[in-house]
């Protein structure tokens, strides 16, 4: 047993010392014994160990962040008195906004990549997430949603451990399948610390960024997700955590309620959405003006924070707080306190926050703030259940379950806003151990998925990628072919004859080549049309004479023109049409660039379908 100690040991000091002197790339004892150690495991088992560490490192993220803002908030909702956290509604989220603005000016060069719609674009150019994304999330989420931004901090927890897993594949060079494989695993870690709740971290990045990307091996995924959710055990307490432990019991009587709150969840969803695209559209018009763009937003959101105060931050406490059945002290802590508690009241109340923060996130994330949508649609949602069971029974309806209601409005929401129903019923069935809600979770959830589907079948905050091309989506024979460029697919052996050229001439090259198509141009060497071989088998044969005919008078037309900017989508529709397998590409001017093969597509289609599905 020594002997065979001293021998790893004095294997592995000889392998460090050839790594010392690396040309290229400078390594820590570290990257060196993990070098050694995947030389003597298999692919899987080193996808294993990747997943532990991928997974721990990205856990360890997200608790520091949520750690990090918890005790900021916490400060300004529990030791402030409530005049002066007026005053803090009223200034905080505007320096926050402001201040992350700044941040990412002078820290991150101006980097403002910072959704999910990001990542996924990096997933489809060879899953490689900028290195900066590692700490620059995290740096800019916390002053954002610290100082009271209407955001999450779930995505930037997603896309930190995106780029964890990312980078740590780049660094051991490993192949495209194994780096999408942890970068996933890493989204999937920080989810799952965030909310101490694995499955859903695992649906959540199958849902949303693995689509279209066929994986067998997904143990690491898993591995990743259950050592992120220990961590966050481990570490946090409830008070951090968002977990809502106590509920009714499910009454399969109460079907109908949950019927009416997932066409309610479905519409407000698809209601959020369009409130962001409208707010981020209004935010275009500051274009380079920074600074600018993070005053007027910083100072709406101060607005309607001051307004309605569940609106500053995640929002989480508020939710526990109707959890546990104190909604007057919501409009306690507000300016509607002036108003007295009637129900109405209450009711109003909640309608416009619900209403609100739509904006107020929509707001937060255009004028320059840095967080997600995960937390808003998770809070809104449990705004919207409470006030839908608050308003059954302020008309007179008994026994309605609003702690249930609440719980699965936040599914729906999620569901819907983001396109992704598994990970919102698992997550709620797992941060409130409402497991026997399943039935109502699933009911709701796919109601609001399906009504956002009706409207449009990609996420809209992917829609513009998604046509693009530069984004994974559910039909796999798209993304591939967007993946495609079209100058890999030009024939090398394209010929080229000239409308000047004598028949023999012509003819001499069709019996010497192996195409079965030939580029015509004029004197001016622009394109004439094309030659092939079928029209040429008369005079190839001598069945006819070259001495009453031409070059200009046998060449045709093409049945499609291909433009150097064309998608290969584009291209393959103009094959199925002409039922040819060549097809000229042309620039503006009319220059002969090549043929388009068929052939060659197919084969470029099959290299990266197997890169991409095994």
């Amino acid at each position: 047993m020594v002997y065979k100690v001293k021998k790893l040991i004095v294997n592995f000091l000889q392998f460090k010392k050839a790594f010392v002197n690396y040309p290229f790339r400078k390594f820590n004892v570290v990257e060196v014994l993990l070098f050694w150690v995947s030389e003597r495991l298999s692919r899987s088992q080193f996808l294993i160990l990747s997943g532990i560490l991928v997974g721990l490192s990205a856990g360890l993220a997200g608790v520091l962040l949520k750690v990090l803002v918890h005790h900021i908030q916490f400060f300004i909702n529990n030791d402030v008195p409530f005049k002066e956290r007026m005053f803090v509604y009223g200034m905080f989220p505007l320096i926050g906004i402001v201040l992350t603005a700044l941040i990412v000016k002078y820290l991150f060069k101006g980097d403002e990549e910072k959704e999910l719609s990001f990542v996924l674009k990096d997933i489809s150019n060879g899953s490689k997430v900028k290195s900066n994304k590692m700490y620059s999330q995290i740096v800019q989420s916390a002053v954002t949603v610290g100082f009271g931004g209407s955001v999450g901090l779930e995505t930037p927890i997603a896309v930190t451990g995106s780029a964890i897993g990312s980078n740590y594949a780049q660094r051991y060079r490993l192949g495209f399948k194994e780096r999408t494989l942890l970068l996933a695993s890493g989204a999937a870690a920080g989810i799952a610390a965030a909310f101490d709740a694995p499955i859903a971290g695992v649906m959540f990045a199958f849902e949303i960024l693995l689509t279209g990307l066929v994986f067998t091996d997904f143990i690491p995924l898993v591995i990743a997700a259950i050592c992120g959710s220990l961590l966050s055990t481990i570490i946090l307490n409830e008070d951090v955590l968002f977990n809502l432990q106590a509920r009714e019991t499910f009454n399969y009587g109460n079907v109908i309620f949950y019927i009416g709150l997932g066409a309610l969840t479905g519409i407000y969803a698809r209601y959020f959405l369009v409130v962001g695209q409208k707010v981020h559209h209004f935010f275009d018009r500051f274009k380079k003006r920074r600074l600018s763009k993070a005053i007027v937003g910083g100072l709406m959101l101060s607005a309607l924070c001051v307004a309605f105060p569940p609106l500053f931050g995640e929002g989480y406490l508020n939710i526990r707080i109707l959890h546990q059945g104190n909604v007057e002290h919501l409009i306690h802590e507000s300016l509607f306190r002036y108003f007295g508690e009637s129900q109405w009241i209450i009711l109003i109340f909640l309608a416009l926050a619900v209403l609100f923060k739509a904006f107020a996130t929509s707001i937060t994330l255009s004028s320059g703030g840095n967080g997600g949508n995960f937390a808003p649609s998770l809070v809104a949602g449990g705004l919207l259940g409470y006030l839908f069971g608050f308003a059954l029974e302020m008309i007179g309806i008994s026994d309605v379950p609003i702690t249930n209601l609440m719980l699965v409005g936040m599914a729906g929401v999620m569901s819907g806003a983001m396109y992704a129903p598994l990970t919102g019923i698992f997550l709620i069935a797992e941060t409130s151990s409402g497991y026997d809600l399943f039935i109502p979770l699933m009911i709701v959830s796919v109601m609001a998925y399906a009504i956002n589907r009706f409207f449009s079948k990609v996420n809209p905050s992917y829609n513009k990628l998604a046509e693009r091309g530069e984004i994974f989506t559910t039909r796999q024979d798209q993304n591939i072919l967007s993946h495609i460029r079209l100058r890999d697919c030009l024939n090398p052996s394209s010929l080229v004859i000239s409308t000047r050229d004598g028949m023999d001439e012509v003819l001499s090259k069709f019996r010497n080549s192996d195409q079965n198509t030939m580029a015509v141009v004029d004197v001016n060497n622009q394109f004439w049309g094309i030659l092939n071989r079928h029209n040429l088998r008369p005079y190839l044969l001598g069945k006819k004479s070259t001495r009453e005919t031409s070059v200009s008078k046998l060449s045709i037309s093409p049945s499609f023109i291909v433009s150097p900017t064309d998608s290969v989508m584009k291209v393959i529709k103009m094959f199925d049409e002409a039922d040819v397998w060549q097809l000229p590409v042309l620039d503006q001017d009319r220059k002969f660039h090549g043929f388009v093969s068929r052939s060659m597509i197919l084969n470029n289609y099959r290299k990266l379908l197997m890169d991409y599905s095994e």
